[in-house]
């Protein structure tokens, strides 16, 4: 159940709120200086925060620009859609020595390189200024990059995977098992059940050793700060451990 979902409108949604107007560094974005020479910025990694939006209050957004030119963005509106992630995959390009376009089925939105941050620019391309710009910038947040893993994965059969922190576990959903592994104790296989309820927004597998309930809304790893477009809690004898996932295929 991987969630794609288009936004025709989301640059719109954006500079919405602000009409009138045009945390840390990442190695990835930070530029070297030599004294003469303008070096491009190199744009590739994973920048997230929290933009305005036209009517709720606010929009959590995350992108991950590739350094083979593909990237994933992931979007979740605060206060409506009930927290549902929609994630979105596509390719993106340079235009000039620090800006960046997305290109998508419908529109493109565009950011520029700045001190190791992306900045998103309004419909023109141009930098959005005024007492709102600060609401513009995304920060770079590490752990992006996981193709590798999540390829191996799917490779191996995996349909789902997630994890979690203290103590750092992770789970594994392919069409017959279900693998949980703990670094202290509760490591375990079962036999997959069928999903009880099984919905859009919530599917639950129930075993006599283990319960993992899934939720369709946006989750933030505690540690990382990354956010993934799945809520996940396990359930192994009298112990709950919580994290989030997402979808393989």
């Amino acid at each position: 159940m991987k969630k794609s979902i288009i936004f025709p409108v989301l640059l719109t949604a954006f500079v919405a709120c602000n009409n009138n107007t045009s945390t840390t560094q990442n190695d990835s974005t930070r530029q070297k200086s030599t004294p003469g020479i303008t070096t491009p910025a190199v744009i590739t990694g994973t920048y997230q925060g929290t933009l305005p939006c036209a009517d709720c209050p606010g929009m959590d957004y995350q992108i991950s620009l590739f350094d083979d030119h593909t990237f994933h963005e992931l979007v979740a509106y605060q206060g409506r859609g009930q927290g549902i992630a929609a994630v979105e995959t596509g390719t993106w390009k340079q235009t000039s020595d620090s800006t960046v376009m997305l290109q998508k089925k419908t529109d493109s939105t565009s950011f520029l390189a700045s001190e190791g941050k992306l900045l998103l620019l309004d419909t023109k391309g141009k930098r959005i200024e005024g007492v709102l710009a600060s609401n513009y910038i995304l920060k770079p947040v590490e752990g992006g990059d996981r193709r590798q893993l999540l390829a191996e994965k799917t490779k191996a059969g995996i349909r789902f995977t997630a994890n979690g922190n203290e103590p750092f576990w992770s789970l594994d959903l392919d069409n017959k098992k279900i693998r949980f592994n703990n670094v202290n104790d509760d490591s375990l296989q079962a036999t997959l059940p069928p999903a009880k309820p099984n919905t859009d927004t919530l599917k639950v597998y129930t075993t006599p050793d283990i319960t993992v309930s899934i939720r369709n809304t946006v989750c933030t790893d505690d540690m990382s700060g990354l956010m993934k477009p799945n809520t996940v809690q396990v359930q192994v004898k009298d112990k709950t451990y919580q994290g989030c996932g997402e979808y393989l295929k």
